[in-house]
């Protein structure tokens, strides 16, 4: 069932259009490609710090300009026998970084701070890690039903994304929205069709069943949608996901 499944939604950050959750993943995807460029502007001796990391998806888009790769996340979340050059792992929150002040060049976040108990003590952190002149990248959901509870918190609007950034001292901001109302509303029902019914004290769960069996209408909506929103959809006011890029003056 696994090599089934992952010939048809793709593997994470790779997924094909059947996938619930594809217009998130393609907007990361497309603004992170994007920033590759900035990154290598600034040679080969970059020290990117991926909070959140997870199995750190990105690390191969990233790795030809880098001298370490730091990868951070809650206990249990990194993987166990990591062997690719240039990856350390750390368990921490986002909150507290343990790494030192001006450490790293980039600083890389992605769906996190929806899920952190102080968001404004998480930009923060990145903003102290940071070096001068380096650049924080990352993304939040601001339309998505309740995922990964009991740790989900918040969404936010690129008016709230640049009122955080902009009290910790960031500047140079940028925040792009991922599609119109037309996607937003393709992701949140693909979404809801996945995960579990939401009941106290359950963790949710995904099932890789009903997708398998819901993939096609999922690509339906998914490429339908993306059709609507260029002919109706209004990216300003009701984006799915938000992706920004900071600087530490």
């Amino acid at each position: 069932m696994k090599v089934i499944y992952k010939l048809i939604m793709g593997e994470h950050p790779n997924n094909k259009f059947f996938f619930f959750n594809y217009h998130n993943v393609r907007h990361i995807n497309r603004f992170l490609k994007k920033q590759i460029p900035l990154i290598k502007e600034k040679g080969n001796e970059n020290v990117l710090v991926d909070v959140g990391a997870g199995k750190s998806p990105y690390y191969p888009w990233f790795k030809d300009s880098l001298k370490e790769y730091v990868a951070i996340d809650v206990e249990g979340t990194l993987p166990p026998n990591e062997t690719r050059p240039m990856i350390r792992q750390i368990t921490a929150f986002a909150e507290e970084l343990p790494l030192p002040n001006n450490y790293a060049d980039v600083i890389l976040s992605n769906q996190v701070l929806e899920h952190v108990i102080d968001p404004q003590k998480a930009v923060q952190e990145k903003f102290r890690v940071l070096k001068s002149g380096g650049i924080y990248i990352g993304s939040v959901p601001h339309l998505s039903p309740v995922h990964l509870e009991p740790y989900d918190f918040r969404r936010f609007t690129d008016l709230g994304v640049r009122q955080l950034l902009e009290n910790a001292g960031f500047t140079n901001i940028k925040i792009e929205g991922s599609g119109g109302i037309y996607t937003a509303i393709a992701l949140i029902l693909s979404m809801d069709w996945m995960l579990s019914k939401r009941k106290e004290g359950q963790l949710q769960k995904f099932s890789a069943i009903r997708a398998l069996l819901l993939f096609p209408l999922v690509g339906f909506l998914n490429i339908s949608s993306l059709v609507l929103d260029k002919i109706l959809g209004d990216k300003k006011r009701s984006p799915a996901n938000l992706c920004w890029t900071a600087y530490k003056p």
